[in-house]
Parts: structure tokens; sequence; C-alpha cells
């Protein structure tokens, strides 16, 4: 875990979340997928506690696990200034903590990204995928056949973006499209949503995407804690069938 005397406090056996720019990279409820990581250790019977980082600070490499998520084209921007200025989020991920980048954090990390101006905007290099705006927004019900190794679940969320990404070599996709566009706006026969480079878990989905996914947040979770115990919520497990029922 990580060392509490560079946050808020706790014993050494806390896990620390770090919530990474929400008053900026907040505007879709992405914020409550750190939530649902402190809850499900919690419920565990392990201690866990969200570290929020805000513009007004550099990101700490010391924590356990980081959540970013998404926002419109200016907040996107200064997000990336601000992770560019301060590479607290880079050397983290180079000593292996897990992070979640959601919809325009996949844009904000990856190696650029292209503004509705028409403006190309360096990103900040962890993920290798480019992102330009599509000719439709794609809105709605995303369903998807996971690829990440220790996913065997359907994954589900609601997206919501213009930005079309293309992987490059060293990224690879989250999942495959049963249902929606993912990756690429307007263009679902293209057919994978989200990348995994390293640590690095990323997708467009929301919902929050931890709360419609629980065996993704579970899988993110044991990367910092080892196994853990199945965690018997069957309201949870009820939403999710009704949801992929719906769908």
């Amino acid at each position: 875990m990580a060392d509490s005397t560079t946050g808020a406090g706790g014993p050494d056996s806390t896990v620390r979340i770090g919530l990474v720019l929400p008053d900026v990279m907040g505007t879709y409820g992405d914020n409550g997928n750190a939530v649902v990581l402190r809850q499900r250790l919690r419920r565990r019977g392990i201690a866990a506690q969200i570290v929020t980082i805000t513009l007004d600070e550099p990101v700490p490499d010391s924590l356990d696990l980081y959540t970013i998520g998404g926002a419109e084209d200016y907040a996107q921007r200064l997000a990336t200034r601000h992770l560019l200025r301060h590479p607290g989020l880079q050397r983290a991920v180079a000593r292996g903590a897990p992070v979640l980048a959601i919809c325009a954090a996949v844009q904000v990390l990856g190696q650029w990204y292209e503004t509705a101006a028409g403006e190309r905007v360096d990103g900040v290099g962890l993920l290798d995928l480019t992102t330009s705006p599509q000719p439709a927004r794609s809105i709605g019900e995303v369903l998807a056949q996971p690829r990440l190794p220790g996913l065997t679940e359907t994954l589900t969320g609601f997206e919501n973006h213009r930005g079309g990404t293309v992987l490059g070599p060293q990224a690879t996709a989250l999942a495959a499209v049963l249902r929606g566009d993912g990756n690429r706006a307007g263009q679902g026969a293209e057919g994978v949503e989200g990348a995994v480079q390293g640590s690095v878990v990323a997708t467009y989905l929301h919902g929050p995407c931890l709360a419609r996914n629980p065996q993704l947040a579970d899988l993110l979770l044991s990367r910092v804690v080892g196994e853990l115990a199945p965690l018997k919520l069957p309201e949870v497990a009820l939403l999710r069938q009704e949801r992929l029922s719906a769908r």
C-alpha cells in the first residue's frame, strides 16, 4: 500500500485511490469510479480512502491506483497541461500503479488529440493512440466483449463522444464492440472499444463504468491487494442482468 505520510493520514495498510482532477475531468459522473473502488474494498474489510487531486496541486506518484474522468475540450486542455507540467501520474505508471481513464482522459493520455476547432494537442504519452473529431457524435449504450485477461463478463456503459481513436502498435483494445461505436464515432464496424497499455486501462464507457462493471473494478483492485474474495451483492448482479436484457 502507499505510505500514508504523503496523504491524508491513516494506517500504512490503507489503499489510497487517486481521484485525478475532478474539478475539470469529472463532467459525466466519472468521479463515482473512485467511490466504487473504495466501497468494494471496505466491504471486504480493507481500509481505503480517496485522495482528491485538483489543478491546485501536482499529482502524487505514491498512491496505489488512480482514476481520471471525462470532460469537454477546454477542460481537456487544462488537464493535459497540468499532467505534463507535473508528471506524477507518469511516474506512478512507470512503477506499475493501475490507472483507469475514461472518455476524454483516453485522449489526454494518448500521443495527441485534435480539438473540434482542428487544433492538434500533444498528449501525455501514456497510451499509444491518437484521436481526431469524427463527423458524427456517438451517443448511446455500448456492449462489448472484453479482451483484457481476467475479464469474462460483457462490458456495459454509455458513450458520449465525438472523438475517433486509433490505437498504435503498443496499445491493445480493451474489448470488441457488440453494440455501439466504441473507439470510432459513427464507425461501429471498426469493432473495438478502449485501450490497454501497461497498467493503464482506458475506455469511453460512462455509467460510472465501474458501477456497471464490477468485475473490472475488482481486476484493478487485485493488482494492488492481490487476489480478492468474491463479493456477493445480489442487487448489483440484478441490475447488470436487467441492463443486459434490455439491450
